[in-house]
C-alpha cells in the first residue's frame, strides 16, 4: 500500500536520497529554521537571500545541479543530448530508474506540455544533499522540482511534480526535533485534547484534513523519513523499515516535542498497521483510532492464499516473489519491510489486545485496477477479501463504526478528505465523553 503522495502528469522519476548510518543520541529539540534560509509570504516560498531579489540557489554541487535543472525546464531541454544528461546523474540512477534517453525525453515533453518554467524559491529551507525547488509554469500550474545528491554530487533522485502547500512551522510543538541522531519534521496546529495524530507520509499530504480538524482539538502530523525522498523534510533513516520502526519514532518524536496525549491516530493504509501497534504498545497513551482502508495484519497472508487458488502456477509465483521483495531503494526511498511489520503487529496484538476505545474503520468502494501484467485478475474475489478483512479491523473493538466510501478508491485522504475529517471529528466526540464519564466516576 503506497503512501498518500498523489503523483501528477508532470512526474519526471523519482528515487530516493543516500541513507547514511546514524548515531543515537538523547531527543532534543533544535531550531525550526536554518538561519540561511527564511519564509517569503509574497512568494509562497523558502529564499536563501532577500526577500525582494531574485530567488537564489544553494551553493556548491547541489546548486550547481539545481542550476542545470532549472536551466534545462526553462527550455534548455528542447536541445539537451543524452550524454549531457548522463553526466549530471549518478551511475545507479542511470541503470536503476532512468537511463539517459528516458531522462531527456521527460524532460523535452514536460517543457512541451507546460512551456518553460520560472523559478519561485523553495518549500522548505534546502538541506545539504536535498531541496525542493517550487517552479511556475505559463499557465499559472505550480511545480516541485524534489532532487537529492549522492556524496559525489550527482543527483540520484529526481521528481517534477505538481507543488504542495508550502507549510511554515508555527507555535512549539512544531518544526524540526531530534530523535535518535536524527532530524524530524512535525507539525502540530490547534488546541485542546484529544490529540489527533495523522500516521502515514508527509505533513503536505493531510494538510486539507489538518486544517479543518485544527478547528476542534490539537491535531499533528509529520513528515515520516524517506518518505517519497528529498519530499520528506526528515532525515532519511537506516532501512529497510518497520512498524516498529515507525511507532518508536513517532512516540519519542512527540515526547520531544511535548505533545500530551490521549491521542486519536487516524492511520491510512500501511499507517494502520503502525496505528495498531502504537496503540498496543501504548495502550494508556491512546483513546482513540481510525482505520483509514488500514492493512489488516493478516493482509499478506490471506491475499497470497487467495491468488495461489485462483493464479496460475506461474503467475502466482511471479506476483508472491515480487510482493515479498522490497524494491530497490532509488525506486523505493522509504522501504517499508511490510512483510515483518504485518508479523510484528500480529504479535504484538496476540500479547496485548487493543484496550476498550472509540474505533472508525473507513473502506474504500472503488476497486484498484488490475496489476501489470495480469490481465485476467481476480478482480472481484480480491476486492472481497478486502471488505472481509476491514469488517474484521472494524470488530476489534464492540461498537465501532464502519463505512464504505463508495466513490473511492483506496486513496481516501485525497478523493474524501471531507469524510476523513467527519469521522476522525466523531471519535473525537466519543474519546470526550468517555474522558467525561470517568471524570464523573
Amino acid at each position: 500500500m503506497r503512501t498518500l503522495t498523489r503523483v501528477t502528469a508532470l512526474t519526471l522519476a523519482a528515487a530516493a536520497i543516500s541513507v547514511p548510518a546514524l548515531v543515537g543520541s538523547a531527543p532534543t529539540a533544535i531550531a525550526q529554521t536554518p538561519k540561511q534560509a527564511h519564509f517569503c509570504a509574497r512568494r509562497d516560498a523558502y529564499e536563501i537571500r532577500s526577500c525582494s531579489s531574485q530567488p537564489a540557489v544553494p551553493a556548491g554541487r547541489l546548486g550547481q545541479q539545481l542550476s542545470w535543472l532549472l536551466d534545462e525546464l526553462g527550455g534548455a531541454a528542447t536541445t539537451l543530448t543524452e550524454a549531457e544528461a548522463g553526466a549530471h546523474f549518478s551511475p545507479d540512477y542511470l541503470e536503476v530508474v532512468a537511463p539517459p534517453d528516458v531522462v531527456v525525453a521527460s524532460l523535452q515533453q514536460t517543457v512541451i506540455e507546460l512551456g518553460p518554467l520560472s523559478f519561485e524559491g523553495f518549500s522548505y529551507p534546502p538541506r545539504g544533499d536535498q531541496l525542493i525547488a517550487l517552479v511556475r509554469a505559463a499557465n499559472g500550474v505550480r511545480g516541485a522540482v524534489g532532487i537529492s545528491v549522492d556524496r559525489a554530487g550527482q543527483l540520484d533522485a529526481l521528481a517534477v511534480q505538481a507543488a504542495g502547500p508550502t507549510i511554515v512551522p508555527r507555535g512549539p510543538h512544531s518544526g524540526m526535533f531530534e530523535v535518535d541522531g536524527r532530524q524530524m519534521f512535525l507539525r502540530c496546529t490547534g488546541h485542546g485534547s484529544p490529540t489527533v495524530v495523522l500516521e502515514l507520509g508527509l505533513t503536505t499530504d493531510w494538510y486539507t484534513v489538518q486544517n479543518a480538524l485544527a478547528a476542534r482539538t490539537r491535531v499533528c502530523s509529520y513528515d515520516h523519513p524517506n518518505a517519497n525522498g528529498p519530499f520528506s523534510r526528515s532525515d532519511p533513516a537506516p532501512t529497510p523499515r518497520t512498524a516498529h520502526d515507525v511507532v518508536n519514532d513517532l512516540h519519542a518524536l512527540l515526547r520531544t516535542a511535548d505533545v500530551d496525549g490521549p491521542y486519536v491516530l487516524a492511520g491510512f493504509s500501511n499507517g494502520g498497521l503502525n496505528s495498531l501497534l502504537y496503540a498496543s504498545t501504548y495502550p494508556r497513551d491512546v483513546a482513540g483510532l481510525v482505520l483509514v482502508d488500514g492493512v489488516h495484519p493478516d493482509y499478506y497472508a490471506r491475499r497470497l492464499a487467495l491468488l495461489e487458488r485462483l493464479l496460475p502456477p506461474a503467475a502466482y509465483e511471479t506476483f508472491k516473489e515480487g510482493a515479498l521483495t522490497l524494491p530497490p531503494r532509488l525506486v523505493d526511498p522509504e522501504q517499508f519491510d511490510v512483510t515483518a511489520s504485518l508479523a510484528q503487529v500480529r504479535q504484538s496484538l496476540a500479547g496485548r489486545p487493543l484496550a476498550p476505545m472509540p474505533l472508525a474503520v473507513l473502506s474504500h468502494g472503488v476497486a484498484a485496477p488490475p496489476p501489470p501484467g495480469y490481465p485476467n485478475w481476480p478482480t472481484a474475489q480480491d476486492e472481497h477479501l478486502w471488505s472481509e478483512l476491514q469488517d474484521e479491523l472494524a470488530a476489534l473493538e464492540p461498537g465501532s463504526t464502519h463505512r464504505v466510501v463508495g466513490d473511492s478508491d483506496h486513496d481516501i485522504p485525497l478523493n474524501r478528505p471531507g469524510v476523513v475529517v467527519d469521522t476522525i471529528g466523531s471519535v473525537i466526540v466519543k474519546t470526550r465523553a468517555a474522558a467525561d464519564r470517568r471524570d464523573a466516576h
